[in-house]
């Protein structure tokens, strides 16, 4: 659940499994057509999780989160092409104003990334999307590798 902070322009969202998040306006996106399995709900804010590369997308009226981190920062050579209903659901002139994340998902302690479906972020228009790839074989189970490995 979330509520209005003390401070015009915050949110606080009550997680069950984050405790009291604080958000500002400029961290929270609209996702029209919702994430798959939760497509009812359409707010979420975007909170980075401190010392991590990683991005905690939280609903704002739910107890629904998912881990996230920046693709292009951790997968090489991963390109898609977007077509015009997603330019025109993000608001958005260019490639170069959206961020793409992937969702993580744990199994059996191993980290693995969702590259078949990113969550796409408009931040000027505080648009968002979950983007399905069909033109490419993506795996939903990619092996998050540490650098180096």
């Amino acid at each position: 659940m979330s509520h209005q902070g003390n401070d015009i322009g915050t949110r606080l969202i009550e997680s069950k499994s984050y405790g009291a998040l604080e958000v500002t306006d400029n961290q929270i996106y609209h996702l029209e057509l919702g994430v798959i399995g939760v497509s009812s709900i359409h707010e979420y804010a975007l909170i980075p999780l401190e010392d991590t590369p990683f991005h905690l997308l939280h609903a704002l009226n739910e107890d629904v989160s998912f881990i996230t981190i920046s693709a292009y920062e951790t997968v090489k050579d991963y390109h898609f092409e977007i077509n015009d209903e997603v330019v025109e659901l993000l608001q958005v002139q260019n490639p170069e104003e959206i961020l793409v994340l992937l969702i993580v998902n744990i199994q059996e302690d191993q980290l693995y990334l969702n590259l078949k479906a990113p969550i796409l972020l408009a931040p000027t228009s505080r648009q968002a999307c979950q983007f399905i790839i069909h033109d490419q074989d993506l795996p939903i189970r990619h092996l998050l590798q540490r650098k180096g490995e």
